[in-house]
């Protein structure tokens, strides 16, 4: 008997032991295979064989891994993951809302965040470069009033407009939106002669959106004496302006004074022994 196979090794019978060592030969070449085979013998219920080495019939019974996937990692927008066992993943969009109707928005790239449900009525809008929920805004509804007082005096002898310590100001909801001006100022004028005028305007932030003329004559000519020297003139300043702000940052309206010559003294004085000025600024949506 000397007649192993190519494969395993196993001692198999030769054509002349037939007859003598048939029954010696024939235990040997089983118990050949027995041993070959043993790392096959047995395993559980779902296991599956697997490798343990290049050596042959090196095989071991293990759980079933299903497949060849070694490791699940989460990109944007998913959580979880792992390289082992049972893996979960999360839709973390879906975890980041929390109440009916929410929506999510970009925060950056490859960010993202909860935008909440807005209220019955409003609309979604942008917002300082963000989206957001607001209230719509009626063509031609006053969306809000902001008012402002001031009372101290102010005595301007200068032929450059200068501020009258009276100012309101307002964040408009809408770009969109017109502001309406009211201001009733209390002004006292003081002239040496006839041509000392004093003049006013209303400024948008550092912007004149109101001076009453493009030349000196009309910038001038809303207030003054006219009689003989040292006429006075005490008057409440009532004017009423639209301007287009076209934005929805904090905006100030002002007031200014000037005279148009320093002659003997002129001078334009807003809140003459503390009387009170007002302006109000009304947002009327377009």
């Amino acid at each position: 008997m000397a007649n192993p196979t190519t494969n395993f090794g196993w001692i198999m019978p030769t054509s002349t032991d037939l007859v003598t060592d048939l029954p010696a030969d024939f235990a040997v070449f089983g118990q050949g295979v027995d041993t070959s085979l043993a790392q096959l013998n047995g395993g559980t219920t779902g296991q599956i064989l697997s490798k343990t080495s290049g050596t042959n019939l090196a095989f071991t019974w293990i759980t079933n891994d299903v497949g060849d996937i070694t490791a699940i990692t989460a990109g944007t927008g998913i959580s979880g993951g792992g390289t082992s066992g049972a893996v979960t993943v999360t839709n973390s969009m879906a975890t980041a809302i929390t109440t009916a109707g929410d929506l999510i928005k970009g925060t950056g790239s490859g960010t993202f965040d909860r935008l909440g449900i807005g209220s019955t009525g409003q609309v979604l809008t942008v917002a300082a470069g963000a989206p957001s929920w607001a209230t719509p805004a009626a063509p031609g509804k006053v969306l809000q009033v902001v008012s402002g007082t001031y009372s101290t005096a102010t005595v301007i002898s200068s032929t450059t407009f200068t501020d009258s310590g009276l100012s309101v100001s307002i964040t408009p909801t809408s770009a969109t939106s017109k502001i309406l001006v009211f201001v009733l100022q209390s002004v006292f004028t003081s002239a040496g002669d006839r041509s000392a005028l004093a003049g006013f305007q209303i400024l948008r932030g550092s912007t004149v959106v109101w001076a009453g003329g493009s030349t000196t004559k009309d910038t001038y000519g809303i207030l003054g004496a006219t009689a003989s020297d040292y006429e006075r003139l005490v008057t409440p300043l009532n004017l009423t302006y639209l301007d287009s702000p076209a934005t929805t940052s904090s905006t100030t309206y002002k007031t200014q004074g000037a005279v148009e010559n320093t002659a003997a003294g002129a001078d334009v004085r807003f809140q003459w022994q503390s009387v009170p000025s007002q302006m109000i600024l009304m947002e009327i949506g377009a």
